[in-house]
């Protein structure tokens, strides 16, 4: 975990340095450290990951040209489209063809990435984008490069087994270039990677109905299914994610207020502030491979993120249907699946069943007030235009 996160804020850094002097999106804040991680990790995602962001690019090129749908929908089909790569990837691989272990370890959040980088690369004008590229590629080189640096180094110390490890476990094609694997404590597989897609579909559809139905944005598009899948691994990321959340919400709050800094700046610090706090508190927490804690404390950040955008009096509906999301979700997950012996509701029992259902009645009493609001709203507005057309009417006789 020590060289993931020094990785991720460096680049993470470089980031806010392009956004501040050169104006570039790069991506998306986290796209390109997290490619430079992936890379390292194991070198087959690279091309896999191009060919995904390539795929997303075309298709909303495509459907921009064809058809008059902008705005949020481009991005939904940037998603799904770049997803479709390492689907059609994992089913070759699974029939045979090519090495195993590429699409494993690209995984839930990896699938992901290249549709986000897709639909960013796209809302650039024709001339910034090539500009964009470029530097994206250099800081995924620099990284890289930094990356191959911070595994030496800390590899041939005892910094190595500090935290648990990510880039120095048994599944880095980069640790074991250079022998430097510190424990053989491999991330396990949960799920074959279609359902595994398929559980994040879920949250996709799930986000983006609440979104459209009442405007509100629940704790983020992917975070609650990844959550929920985390969960079943190591029952223990459940209480980091909200130590890094609440943490990295307070960091944000303080720095925003301080500084003024907002947008996609704040974003990165929030990720800073989440992925120092889950480091912080790994050590003292029973996981033998750091990949999830690691991810557990990034999506923290961007959760605070998410609820810091949100305005104070959606806040409360924005928490309580995220909860109530997240509990369908864990439900969904444990019909298909058999949690890790260290993951929750390993055995389901009556308590685990009354503590959902009263999540689950407390978030639906929401969404009915949320309903109650969005009808009453509908009806002023048609009994307006009624009596628009009624005053047309009359003036026309």
């Amino acid at each position: 975990m020590l060289v993931v996160t020094a990785l991720m804020i460096l680049g993470l850094l470089g980031g806010v340095i392009a956004a501040q002097l050169r104006a570039l999106r790069l991506g998306g804040v986290i796209i390109t450290p997290l490619f430079a991680i992936y890379f390292l990790r194991s070198f087959g995602t690279f091309p896999l990951l191009l060919m995904s962001v390539l795929a997303g690019y075309t298709s909303l090129w495509i459907v921009k040209r064809r058809t008059m749908i902008y705005g949020r929908p481009l991005f939904v089909i940037a998603i799904v489209t770049s997803s479709l790569v390492p689907l059609f990837v994992y089913l070759l691989v699974d029939a045979g063809f090519g090495p195993q272990g590429i699409v494993t370890e690209l995984g839930f959040i990896g699938s992901v990435l290249p549709g986000i980088a897709a639909y960013n690369f796209h809302r650039l004008s024709p001339d910034r984008r090539v500009i964009d590229a470029v530097w994206s590629m250099g800081l995924l080189l620099f990284l890289v490069v930094a990356g191959i640096g911070f595994v030496i180094l800390v590899g041939v110390t005892p910094l190595s087994t500090v935290t648990p490890p990510v880039l120095l476990g048994p599944e880095s094609d980069i640790a074991r270039a250079f022998g430097l694997v510190v424990t053989e404590a491999s991330h396990p597989v949960l799920l074959p990677f279609p359902a595994e897609l398929g559980m994040l579909g879920l949250g996709l559809f799930t986000s983006e109905m609440i979104r459209t139905r009442w405007g509100v944005r629940i704790a983020g598009l992917i975070v609650l299914p990844l959550l929920a899948l985390f969960a079943f691994r190591n029952q223990w990321l459940l209480p980091m994610y909200g130590i890094a959340a609440g943490s990295a919400y307070v960091g944000i709050q303080l720095f925003h207020q301080w500084t003024l800094i907002y947008g996609r700046v704040l974003l990165s610090m929030g990720v800073i502030f989440g992925m120092l706090t889950g480091i912080s508190v790994a050590p003292s927490l029973p996981f033998e491979n750091g990949l999830l804690p690691f991810f557990t404390g990034l999506l923290g950040g961007v959760s605070a993120y998410n609820v810091h955008c949100i305005a104070p009096a959606e806040r409360r509906a924005s928490v309580l249907l995220s909860a109530g999301a997240f509990v369908v979700f864990v439900a969904v997950g444990r019909v298909f699946l058999t949690p890790f012996p260290d993951g929750i509701l390993v055995e389901v029992g009556i308590e685990h069943i009354i503590g959902g259902g009263i999540v689950l009645a407390v978030a639906l009493r929401e969404a009915v007030r949320l309903e109650m609001i969005r009808s009453s709203e509908f009806g002023s507005i048609t009994e307006l235009e009624e009596r628009k057309d009624e005053s047309r009417n009359e003036t026309s006789a």
